[in-house]
């Protein structure tokens, strides 16, 4: 029994849980920040270039050129690959850390030492070694060890001068409620006690004293912040309270953790006891505790500078293929109606935040106001607010062309879910679950919904419902290829939207 006065450690018993093997599936967590996912690839890319470098300098020691020699181009080219891949297995750079200094110095000794035995084993048997310049070899040796080295130095001594090393551990955001402070402490001595967490912000939910105001302020602080990863802790009747601020949650681009009110599970004959136990729920465990994954960052560690690359060159390919139609939609639209060529709108997008979307303008000047009561009535099928040119290029996705400049600027992305009207979110975002969620990612041009044919008007809740639903699944399943489909069937079926108009 209990003994009085003991208390009980809530997050011990759903480990006892896990432990026991009630809850399956738990999985390790190791949680990096982006920075941290950034600097490991910079370093990578940094390091080929170092060893491609470290290969002209040799070149010009031996040979008195930058250039290689057609005979040892190859191994230019195939010593720096070799490195890469050793540096992989050995996960040389997994554990680069500044805050503790890790440069992972004999990893990196390694990795070279390996690169250049398979260089020469593969030119012995292949029988081409008699064409190695050994003192070139020598010297590309040695100076790119060297090299690779001194760039390490250099970097983190350069982080650390900066007094950035702290930035590059993952931030992290307490949400809890005041009847469980007990957790809030737990959290904070078991995470803060780890050196690879950083712990940003703490909000409590206070019970009656917290206002519906005062919980969407804070969120929209906690946004701000962009944190990688928000644990809550939040008793059920909290839960209930604050529902709809606590979707907004969602729209946040960050892993999302839950712990839950687990006082109530203290007990094997709580009503809600079994909660634990659902099947479908994914357990993992961060920092020695187990937690409820509610979400995950989309995109995974790296996905999102890739996204953004696709973004920028294929944007700007973009830009300049279709310069020349824009030009004539600009000239058409401004000879057949009076008023400006472009139509800003502002929409929600990535994090949840206002932004200003370019279209060419396609309805009448004193057509395009929102109503009184501050709505924005979707286009119908022969709307007459829609000119006799805004017709096509409504017809063509023609006016969706300006929003190149929106994936430009970041604002949004050529794939992705397409960003709705900021009283369209308002509306629909207590009748859809989940709705916001879609806010994790930056919107897009086109998207998975939109080549699956659930485009246009969204007259009932279950084409709205429909449209979520693959934005949903394009979220959690995007890739580069997923991007290239989706790209390839929008240009497949330009001149066949049944449901724009």
């Amino acid at each position: 029994m209990k003994k009085a006065g003991e208390q009980t450690d809530p997050l011990g018993t759903v480990w006892n849980l896990i432990d026991q093997g009630q809850l399956w599936g738990a999985a390790t967590v190791l949680a990096h920040s982006r920075s941290h996912v950034l600097l490991r690839d910079l370093m990578a890319v940094s390091d080929v270039v170092v060893l491609f470098a470290s290969a002209m300098l040799a070149s010009w020691l031996r040979f008195g050129t930058f250039i290689p020699t057609d005979h040892l181009l190859m191994p230019a080219f195939a010593a720096p690959l070799f490195y890469m891949a050793a540096m992989m297995v050995l996960r040389g750079y997994h554990t680069l850390d500044p805050q503790t200094l890790q440069m992972g110095l004999l990893r990196l000794c390694c990795a070279q030492a390996i690169s250049f035995a398979l260089l020469l084993g593969i030119a012995y048997f292949s029988k081409v070694s008699d064409d190695f310049s050994r003192l070139w070899t020598g010297y590309f040796a040695i100076i790119g060890v060297a090299s690779l080295i001194l760039l390490r130095l250099c970097a983190f001594g350069a982080i650390r001068a900066l007094g950035k090393q702290k930035s590059f551990r993952p931030k992290i955001v307490l949400i809890s409620s005041n009847p469980t402070p007990s957790i809030l402490e737990m959290l904070e001595q078991r995470i803060g006690s780890q050196h690879q967490y950083r712990i940003i912000h703490r909000s409590i939910i206070n019970g009656g004293k917290t206002g519906t105001a005062d919980l969407q302020a804070e969120l929209n602080k906690i946004r701000a912040l962009a944190p990688d990863m928000i644990i809550l802790a939040i008793s059920q009747s909290d839960r209930a309270r604050f529902a709809d601020q606590l979707d907004d949650i969602d729209a946040i681009s960050a892993d999302i953790l839950e712990v839950g009110d687990l006082t109530s599970h203290m007990s094997p004959c709580a009503p809600d006891h079994d909660l634990l136990l659902e099947p479908g729920r994914e357990w993992i465990v961060m920092a020695g505790l187990p937690f409820i994954r509610r979400a995950m960052r989309p995109f995974g560690q790296r996905g999102w500078w890739i996204k953004r690359a696709e973004d920028v060159i294929l944007g700007l390919i973009a830009v300049i293929i279709a310069a020349p139609v824009m030009l004539a939609v600009a000239f058409a639209i401004k000879l057949t109606s009076a008023g400006p060529v472009l139509y800003v709108q502002k929409r929600h997008g990535f994090n949840g935040e206002t932004i200003r979307v370019l279209k060419f303008r396609s309805m009448y000047v004193d057509q395009c106001a929102t109503k009184r009561d501050d709505t924005v009535p979707q286009a119908t099928r022969n709307d007459p607010r829609i000119t006799p040119v805004g017709k096509f290029i409504r017809k063509t996705s023609l006016d969706e062309l300006p929003q190149l400049f929106n994936v430009l600027r970041g604002d949004m992305s050529l794939v992705g879910p397409r960003p709705h009207a900021t009283q369209h979110n308002t509306a629909y975002r207590t009748r859809i679950d989940g709705y916001f969620a879609r806010h994790r990612v930056k919107p897009g041009i086109t998207g998975w919904a939109q080549v699956n044919g659930w485009r246009g008007e969204t007259d009932t809740d279950e084409k709205m419902r429909q449209r979520v639903l693959h934005d949903m699944y394009y979220i959690a399943n995007w890739s580069p290829i997923l991007d290239v489909r989706v790209l390839t069937l929008t240009i497949a079926t330009f001149f066949k939207q049944k449901n724009a108009h």
